[in-house]
């Protein structure tokens, strides 16, 4: 039995997830309460949308081994997704209290909570949390995890100095580098052939209108900029599903561009480079449109929200690929996007926001192409500033809809009464009603942002320092 456990092991850190299932199910047909298989299968079957499912298996597990911190953690998570906050906050406090150095699951605790400076169990954690930092041997991902919960302590009870102190240890030690020139390659690439890539193609264009099967709505932007909000709010919508952050689109847009290119050698099959051309953004539309609509959850919703934000960067193939998808743009001042970026512990992807001038440089990249996409879309873009929707809710949601050919549902208004599934950063500001509260956020750090500030042409809002 181990080593079918161990297999699965391997099959489901290499993404297959389906046979990965497939053996822990035959491991748990032979020990049927075997935790480790119980534990492993809920985390597939919390990935394809069985949360409840998933819940209940590590329950299970967690009756067989009651002291696995692990398992605590990973039920913490999927609590947290399906919106059970008060349960994922109590598991991950039983994390590390089984294992007084598991950062992940302080870092987990954190994120639940609004720090009171006066309650005696948020002073017990930090207290942990800094005696923890205190200890030898602490591998530097611990010790990263560590200072992100600290910071959100600090920023919690507006100990601004001693926050961003944190964040900036925990950002060092995380160990994340981004690769800016292989950014920029590809968004140099996106621009070079853009005219092969993002001209409407008439058959492709006429097979897509014909096509009566649900149609993406794109949620683009910089992360932290109010997507994961946008989508909520689309999502409420009776004729609307709310799919996440989906990969599908970069992926498809990154083969398109190796393609093409490809086509500056030997041609295939003798077609000419039109025809080429033609098959290969008819072949990305149809896989793109498969994916997306075997999405779980989907009934008779006329639209799908994919709301990655870095679709930004592929905008003149969606509108070449998918002629009837809607884009919405979110932006929100540059400062706040940043700071929020900076304090969040991205698990997966967006290297650029551990170190402040990468951020900056990333920001800057995603405005110039965003402004050549404005220009290029021009109405085709629905561009929704994020002090405005919060300001201005029910006005900004009906000009939202209306972009989207949808009717008014005061659904879309009570967001936070939508039960779905949301694995991102704002799992909690989508489960409250709108708030400004994390408007112009970054006044408390304008000091520490100076040098971004002046990065981004942005110093004259800071305050005047006097010398």
């Amino acid at each position: 039995m181990k080593d079918k456990l161990q297999a699965g092991i391997e099959h489901h850190r290499a993404g297959d997830l389906a046979e990965a299932a497939n053996l822990y199910r035959s491991v748990l047909n032979a020990v049927p309460n075997d935790p480790d298989a119980l534990h492993l299968l809920a985390l597939v079957l919390a990935v394809e949308g069985q949360e409840q499912q998933a819940i209940a298996m590590i329950e299970k597990a967690i009756e067989q081994r009651p002291g696995a911190a692990a398992y605590h953690h990973n039920l913490a998570g999927i609590y947290r997704r399906s919106g059970s906050l008060g349960l994922a906050t109590q598991h991950f406090h039983d994390a590390f209290s089984l294992k007084p150095d598991y950062g992940e699951a302080y870092q987990g605790y954190s994120e639940m909570v609004s720090f009171d400076r006066s309650d005696n169990a948020h002073r017990d954690f930090i207290t942990r949390v800094l005696a923890q930092l205190e200890t030898q041997g602490l591998t530097d991902s611990t010790r990263s995890y560590l200072h992100f919960s600290a910071g959100k302590y600090f920023n919690d009870i507006q100990a601004w100095d001693n926050a961003f102190e944190h964040y900036q240890k925990a950002n060092a030690m995380a160990g994340r580098t981004f690769d800016a020139d292989r950014h920029q390659s590809l968004l140099k690439d996106v621009l070079h052939y853009q005219h092969d890539l993002g001209a409407p193609d008439l058959t492709l264009a006429q097979g897509v209108a014909e096509d009566a099967g649900p149609q993406p709505i794109f949620v683009v932007g910089m992360p932290r900029s109010g997507t994961s909000l946008v989508e909520q709010i689309l999502a409420s919508h009776s004729k609307v599903l709310g799919a996440g952050e989906l990969q599908d689109m970069a992926r498809e847009g990154q083969r398109l561009l190796t393609e093409v290119k490809r086509l500056e050698g030997q041609l295939p099959g003798g077609l000419s480079r039109n025809e080429a051309l033609r098959r290969y953004k008819a072949q990305a539309a149809q896989r793109y449109l498969q994916g997306l609509r075997s999405r779980p959850g989907l009934t008779s919703e006329d639209w799908i929200v994919d709301k990655h934000p870095l679709n930004f960067r592929f905008l003149g193939i969606v509108r070449a690929l998918l002629p009837r998808a809607k884009i919405i743009h979110l932006r929100r001042h540059p400062l706040d996007i940043c700071l929020s970026c900076y304090f969040q512990n991205f698990t997966q992807g967006q290297d650029y926001s551990f170190d402040l001038p990468t951020l900056g440089q990333f920001y800057q990249d995603y405005v110039r192409i965003m402004h050549h996409w404005r220009q290029y879309l021009g109405d085709d873009l629905c561009e929704i500033d994020y002090e405005s929707l919060v300001t201005n809710s029910e006005q900004e949601i009906r000009r939202m809809l209306a972009f989207c050919q949808l009717r008014f549902e005061p659904g879309c208004l009570r967001f936070y009464e939508t039960d779905r599934s949301v694995s991102t950063a704002s799992f909690k500001q989508v489960r409250q009603p709108m708030y400004q509260t994390s408007q112009a956020r970054w006044r408390s750090y304008a000091e520490q942002l100076r040098p971004l500030a002046r990065q981004l042409g942005l110093e004259h809002e800071l305050p005047v320092t006097v010398t």
